[in-house]
Order: C-alpha cells, then structure tokens, then sequence
C-alpha cells in the first residue's frame, strides 16, 4: 500500500511539473488592459450576438489540441509569451487552457469570461464578419 502512495505522489508530482503555468482570473475592465495577447474562443454567432474585446483574437474552440493550437498560431498569437482565453463564462477557456496544457505557455483564464466583464460595464468592439 505504501508503494501504491509513493507512486501516486510521484506521478501527481511529475504531471504537475509538466503542467502549463495555467492562472485563473476574474476579467475586469483594468484586467483586460494588462494582455497583449486575448484570445476569444467563443463562436462566431457569440461574437455577433455580444461584441468582442477590441484587438482580441478570435478563435473558436475546437477539441483537438493539435488544430486548436494550428489555429492560434495562425491567428497570430504567440504561444511562447502570455496569453488570455476568455469565453462566454469561463467554462470553455479553462477547458481550453488544459487541452493545449504544455510546460512552456503562461496562460490565463478569464474565469466569468464576457458575460462577467460586460457586467462590470466593459463596451465591447462590434463583431466584423470577415
């Protein structure tokens, strides 16, 4: 039983060691202005229903980390430097967060996601279909 614990321990240990640096945070207008890089993952009829923030990318969550990932680079984010996810609630960025989850990305979670940030008054930029 004690090598059952020892092995546990070892294996929490080095899964978190090769966790991405995953902070979670509550969006807010002064929170917004600290990113240079935001990623919107919600989809595009979220973004033409609300807005978006201004200057964020927007990328729609897909579940396959490889593509996910393609389509961040091709949005021009920079996986090397910090980067926000935010969404409708939280609840998709954070699940977001964990699917491309790598040692080397500091990412933040805007937990409350738009609906919390346009509460606190936030205007958003209007959606331009492209």
């Amino acid at each position: 039983m004690k090598q059952i614990l020892k092995f546990a321990l070892c294996a929490a240990i080095c899964a978190s060691a090769a966790s991405a640096k995953i902070t979670t945070i509550e969006p807010t207008l002064e929170s917004i202005e600290k990113y240079d890089q935001i990623v919107d993952i919600r989809t595009p009829g979220e973004w033409q229903e609300t807005g978006v923030i201004k200057d964020a990318k927007l990328v729609t969550l897909v579940n396959d980390k490889d593509v996910f990932l393609a389509n961040l680079k091709d949005a021009g984010i920079d996986t090397s430097k910090p980067f926000a996810l935010i969404c409708r609630s939280g609840r998709r960025s954070m699940a977001a967060a964990r699917l491309i989850d790598n040692e080397k990305m500091d990412i933040t979670n805007l937990d409350g996601g738009m609906s919390g940030l346009m509460s606190k008054g936030y205007k958003t930029a209007p959606y331009d279909v492209q």
